[in-house]
């Protein structure tokens, strides 16, 4: 099972590496502003890690494996 998340994708100078970074936010009572998050992690990256050029991120939604129900009965 794959939870929603957010895929920030790192492109260096080099064709030959590509950073990935992974955002799971899981909280009930405190709201977190996911696009900010991930918008300063972009940031952080380009900042602060000399290869990284540009950055492009995706917000994932959950999937679910898909298990058929048996038959009712008659």
């Amino acid at each position: 099972m794959e939870y929603p998340h957010n895929r920030i994708t790192g492109q260096s100078t080099r064709d030959d590496a590509t950073a990935y970074v992974t955002l799971y936010v899981q909280s009930e009572y405190i709201p977190i502003n996911e696009a900010a998050l991930t918008a300063h992690v972009q940031q952080w990256l380009l900042d602060n890690v000399p290869d990284i050029v540009s950055t492009t991120a995706e917000h994932r939604e959950q999937t679910f494996p898909v298990t058929a129900l048996p038959p009712l009965p008659a």
